[in-house]
């Protein structure tokens, strides 16, 4: 099992950080736009491979489908802003409904409290951060964003690693916000899905069917 492992899992990993840091070494570069941002979703689809290859369930599957889409949003946001929030907002429902899934009941006044505040604040600051001539998507994409992160800090998974990735995945897309040309929102924001994926994913694998 460990060599299978080996062979079927830790190298998608591996290609999803050497792919993340090519597309850094690369994104100032003359590579044609297409390519770059063909490299910039790509950490993203390889990092949801190793994950359904991880832990073989209906989770990781979700788990898959949010890794993709934000990928891909966040490839697309500087040439197609409005269809690249919209793919952000469905990536950020698919986090939702794979921490509510996984929903701890025994909650911690504390806890609860965090939640909330992330689930209120964090629309609240989107709508205070964006462009008026954006529309109302960056304000969905905050109140999903929020959902997801809420979720996440309230499911059973490891707070250090889940609930502290989703955060980081909240500041990456605020700095996305309120700074697009920020050389550190999408670093901090694959940073984010690589933890969280890796803490799902290997929390799922210890836990009894």
């Amino acid at each position: 099992m460990p060599k299978r492992a080996l062979i079927e899992r830790r190298p998608w990993l591996l290609a999803a950080i050497v792919a993340a840091v090519l597309f850094l070494w690369c994104r100032n570069s003359t590579m044609p736009g297409l390519y770059l941002l063909a490299l910039k979703a790509l950490p993203f689809l390889l990092l949801a491979v190793y994950a359904v290859l991880r832990h073989r369930g209906k989770d990781t599957r979700t788990l898959a489908a949010m890794l993709v889409l934000e990928g891909t949003g966040a490839a697309l946001h500087d040439l197609y802003d409005y269809p690249a929030t919209v793919l952000m907002i469905i990536g950020h429902a698919m986090g939702i409904a794979l921490f509510l899934n996984h929903l701890r009941r025994d909650l911690a006044m504390a806890r609860k409290i965090f939640a909330t505040a992330l689930l209120l604040l964090t629309p609240l600051v989107f709508l205070l951060l964006m462009n008026t001539g954006r529309g109302a998507a960056p304000a969905f994409q905050g109140l999903a964003l929020g959902g997801m992160a809420a979720s996440a800090w309230a499911s059973t998974f490891v707070r250090a690693r889940v609930g502290s990735s989703a955060l980081i995945v909240v500041v990456a897309c605020l700095i996305a916000l309120e700074w697009p040309s920020s050389q550190i929102a999408w670093p901090l924001f694959f940073v984010g899905n690589l933890v969280l994926a890796t803490g799902v994913t290997g929390e799922l694998r210890s836990r009894p069917d």
